[in-house]
């Protein structure tokens, strides 16, 4: 068993190979490890196969990144004015179907998502309703390892963002053809892996050796994004935005802008949260901000009624292809919409009897 090659050097050689550098793969990674040899490294213990894979794909990311300045030079980026952005693609995961047609048809139908909380015991709270999604799975669009661990947001986040592209027909034959360097993913969560941060301080009161190892990343509101994004190996613009309730309106107004400034000719964006567990409840009921119509929770959300007591939680995702006019025409793309534009504002306004008593 050898050590593991420094990681720059490991990039670096796989950039060169992938360069078509003329030197021999072989050679150059026996220097590295001959380099590092003398510092303490961690144990490559996949096999060369894979070894050499991941370090193929490192090495694509690194050709990316150094790119030569020449290409930015020499190679104008296109107007924006010119650069017009479509919609090619939907994918949700709600109380209300998991289906954008389903979805948008229980909407106009006037159906509800909001009911009871089934998924743990909130009968102590004065809360006890919320827009939950009873029936989901990860088959077919998560690998059944990775579902075990991940946090519900980063579930419904991928699972969206697939249908997404199936929806707008970036099947993986042409995802094939794309340029994967001007493809990003932009998802965004308000509120990010809350369950699998409180199952960590509840493992911590007995060990920090119970902690679940991926506590931190799943936890972290980009993953979602990255993840998604290394699935498709996508290498394009990839972060995520939280911005409270407008955190996919960000993030979507982001993608956008991405692909009218050149920067992308395909972006998936929106959000994703799983704030219903106990802790999350909880908090919003702290502050009084939750709607106490558990006798009647169809009709507990009433924004600007004169009854109204509070809102009501939900969870949930929903994602949008978007893409640049012309890339979508060429490859045949079915077009829903176009956006037209946003903008970035802040009221500046903060009223804490407001804040505090939402229903007064």
């Amino acid at each position: 068993m050898t050590a593991a090659a420094p990681p720059l050097c490991a990039w670096l050689v796989a950039a060169g190979a992938h360069a078509d550098c003329g030197a021999d793969e072989q050679h150059r990674q026996t220097q590295c490890l001959d380099a590092g040899s003398g510092a303490t490294f961690g144990l490559d213990r996949r096999p060369l196969g894979a070894r050499r894979r991941g370090s193929a794909r490192s090495g694509m990311a690194m050709s990316v990144a150094l790119q030569p300045e020449r290409v930015i030079v020499e190679k104008k980026r296109p107007d924006v004015k010119q650069r017009r952005v479509v919609v090619t693609g939907m994918g949700v995961v709600t109380p209300l179907g998991h289906d954008p047609d389903v979805f948008y048809n229980n909407l106009l139908d006037g159906h509800s998502g909001i009911s009871e909380i089934e998924t743990f015991d909130c009968s102590k709270f004065p809360t006890r309703i919320a827009g939950e999604i009873k029936s989901f799975s990860t088959e077919g669009w998560v690998v059944p390892k990775l579902s075990k661990r991940m946090d519900k947001f980063m579930l419904y986040l991928i699972t969206a963002g697939k249908k997404a592209l199936e929806n707008g027909g970036l099947t993986e034959e042409v995802r094939n053809d794309l340029d994967k360097t001007r493809c990003g993913v932009l998802i965004g969560s308000a509120m990010g892996g809350m369950k699998v941060f409180n199952d960590a301080i509840e493992a911590l009161r007995v060990s920090y050796r119970k902690m679940n190892p991926f506590c931190v990343p799943f936890a972290t509101t980009n993953m979602g994004s990255a993840i998604l994004a290394m699935d498709l190996g996508w290498m394009g613009p990839n972060y995520s935005i939280s911005t409270a309730c407008a955190t996919s309106n960000f993030c979507i107004l982001n993608a956008a802008n991405h692909i009218r400034r050149g920067e992308a000719d395909v972006m998936l964006c929106g959000g994703s949260d799983a704030p219903l567990i106990p802790i999350g409840l909880g908090g919003f009921v702290a502050c009084r901000a939750l709607s106490q119509r558990n006798s009647d929770p169809t009709k507990a959300s009433r924004p600007w009624d004169m009854d109204r007591d509070g809102f009501v939680m939900g969870e949930g995702a929903g994602v949008l292809v978007l893409e640049e006019l012309e890339h979508a025409k060429q490859r045949g793309a079915t077009i829903y919409a176009e956006f037209l534009g946003g903008s970035f504002t802040c009221d500046a306004y903060h009223n804490s009897s407001i804040l505090f008593a939402p229903f007064k």
